[in-house]
Parts: C-alpha cells; sequence; structure tokens
C-alpha cells in the first residue's frame, strides 16, 4: 500500500504544477510553514536582481506558493530536492 498522505501530496502538485528548478528553490530555503519558506525566499531577492534567469525562476516559485494553503505546502514532499550538506543540523 501506499505511503499516508501520497495521494493528498499528488492532489497538491496537479493543482499547483512545480517545475523541478522550483521545488530545488523551495526544498532549499524551507523553513517551518509556507509563510516562513517564502519569507525566507524573499532575502535573497536582492542578491539576485540582476540574474534575470534566477529573479524569474525565485519570482514564479514564490507565485505558485502563494496559491497554496499551509496544509498544502506541509503536504509537498521536498526531501529529494534537498541538498546534503554533509554537516550536522
Amino acid at each position: 500500500k501506499e505511503n499516508p498522505g501520497a495521494e493528498e501530496r499528488r492532489a497538491v502538485i496537479m493543482r499547483v504544477r512545480f517545475e523541478e528548478d522550483e521545488m530545488f528553490v523551495m526544498a532549499m530555503f524551507k523553513k517551518e510553514n509556507r509563510l516562513a519558506t517564502m519569507q525566507e525566499i524573499r532575502r535573497i531577492l536582492p542578491f539576485i536582481k540582476e540574474d534575470g534567469e534566477m529573479l524569474t525562476l525565485v519570482n514564479h516559485t514564490l507565485e505558485k506558493m502563494e496559491q497554496l494553503t499551509n496544509q498544502e505546502f506541509a503536504a509537498i514532499d521536498l526531501e529529494d530536492y534537498q541538498q546534503d550538506t554533509g554537516e550536522e543540523p
């Protein structure tokens, strides 16, 4: 049988379609909830304002995240997209 919540995660991803790069952005800046994650992502905007491609990616990610509820965001599995830094938490 599937993992609990797998069907709910699929429903969220189908309702708001995130590209793989957008999933990496969310995973890279993931915090305890959707709003905190969005705030963390916004903190990098001044540093990427000269990089049009990166700015577009980040803005599209934020726009899609705005459409999610906190519960929907929590159901997205970002584990596969998180970078292993090799450091202890």
